[in-house]
């Protein structure tokens, strides 16, 4: 064995440079080896993981090219041994590190988060990212609708990976605030520390990504950060509204690097899991919430789970202010308009707003006699939705649309609906709006 341990330090020696091979390989002790096995000994934790992280493998690879066979390494703590000087100063002054600004959101972790059928995929993934931070799952784009925990996620993820590796650098942001930061940069003439600030990260995280189509600048700066840091197995993790195909105005190199990695939708939650949000949140801010309560809650607040957080946050502060006990009768008198608001009826002014929402288009563009494709089709399924959803009849509804003939409504429905059966996206999409409209197929 010290033949082979010595032969294996003369390799990394010359492998890793003096400074590398005296701080981290000299002090490390071979306590045993057992066939393939070889159990080393290191001074203390932190040089154990710093040699995990940054050494294990060129270590494994020399023992196990000199003994002819694959060496399985394990690392113990040995607080007698020694670290070098080097190691020591190191440590000292990771402790010493002040906190990173990160920007992240303290009350969204992977503790808090309820997992169900709904959400599962992209919580693995996210378990997967946030543990092994550019080597699985690189980028990670999370898509789905307005308070489904997309945002919960991404934050969890950087919070994990602060906890577990304090060492890198997590920056979390929004899209529009990544846009704003880059106006500024312009306008004073910095894009130099504009680049420096987001080209060397260990992680970036950025919410809504949607927001940046149809911003020239803006897109074409994300996509050189973006190949900067994943060129150096940097983690990229982001968020959308919808699948990157399903962006209108986002770049094509943009949708192509999005779907390099691994894509991950969130829908709304099922009964059971809303019943278990709902029972997480009580038990954390300390609502009393009866078991018969959040059925009732569940039952008709479907939606989001933001919205379904929020009417118990509101439920939970009118009983401790009246002190009275959380009921149904409660409910229906505090949520009256949350409720009702839950199976509001559709309408083709609703079916518009959502269509505008969802597809990124001003209400003026959707009315107007614009055939490009961005807007012609929103507004042939727009007009799909009217038909199917509401009583109005082919002319009013091409009225609503700018004053548009009743055949160009029917020509709308007719096509949407073969595209329905033809595309499987066109099928997810009018699934989602039907969602947001909160109508059932």
């Amino acid at each position: 064995m010290d033949e082979l341990w010595e032969e294996a330090l003369k390799r990394l020696r010359e492998q890793l440079g003096k400074q590398n091979f005296e701080t981290w390989i000299k002090p490390i002790r071979v306590r045993e080896r057992r066939g393939a096995e070889i159990d080393l000994d290191v001074p203390n934790k932190f040089f154990r993981d710093w040699l995990l992280e940054h050494f294990l493998a060129p270590l494994q690879d020399a023992l196990s090219d000199l003994a002819h066979e694959s060496i399985k390494v394990s690392v113990s703590i040995n607080q007698q041994l020694q670290p070098s000087g080097r190691t020591e100063k190191k440590a000292e002054q990771e402790k010493q590190k002040p906190a990173r600004v990160n920007n992240l959101l303290p009350k969204y972790n992977f503790e808090n988060f309820v997992v169900g059928a709904s959400n599962q995929f992209a919580h693995a993934a996210s378990m997967a990212v946030a543990n092994q931070p550019g080597e699985h799952y690189n980028p990670l784009f999370i898509y789905g609708g307005v308070g489904l925990g997309k945002t919960h996620l991404i934050n969890a993820i950087g919070h994990r990976i602060v906890e577990k590796r304090p060492g890198l650098k997590v920056f979390y942001l929004s899209s529009e605030s990544f846009m704003n930061e880059l106006i500024a940069s312009l306008r004073r003439d910095r894009m130099d520390e504009f680049k420096s600030r987001f080209r060397n990260i260990d992680v970036l995280i950025l919410d809504d990504v949607q927001f940046i189509a149809g911003k020239e600048r803006t897109q074409e700066e994300f996509f050189h950060t973006f190949n900067s840091l994943y060129e150096s197995h940097k983690q990229i993790v982001t968020t959308s509204d919808r699948f990157p195909k399903e962006i209108p105005e986002l770049e094509d190199r943009l949708r192509n690097r999005f779907e390099w990695g691994l894509i991950a939708d969130i829908q709304p939650p099922d009964m059971e899991t809303r019943v278990a949000i709902l029972q997480k949140k009580a038990e954390l801010e300390g609502v009393p919430l009866p078991h018969e309560v959040a059925i009732f809650l569940a039952s008709h607040i479907d939606s989001n789970v933001r919205e379904l957080e929020g009417s118990l946050t509101r439920l939970g502060a009118f009983a401790s202010l009246t002190k009275a006990p959380i009921t149904i009768d409660l409910v229906k008198e505090v949520l009256q308009n949350t409720l009702r608001g839950a199976h509001r009826e559709v309408t083709i002014e609703n079916i518009q707003k959502t269509i505008c929402d969802y597809f990124n288009i001003k209400m003026g563009d959707l009315k107007a006699k614009r055939r490009t494709r961005n807007i012609a089709l929103p507004r042939q399924v727009a007009m799909y939705l009217c038909r199917k959803y509401t009583s109005t009849s082919f002319p009013a509804i091409g009225y609503k649309f700018g004053g548009r003939d009743h055949s160009t409504v029917i020509h709308a429905s007719k096509t949407i609906e073969k595209k329905i059966k033809e595309d499987p996206y066109m099928q997810a999409t009018i699934e989602k709006l039907e969602k947001n409209l909160n109508v059932k197929r």
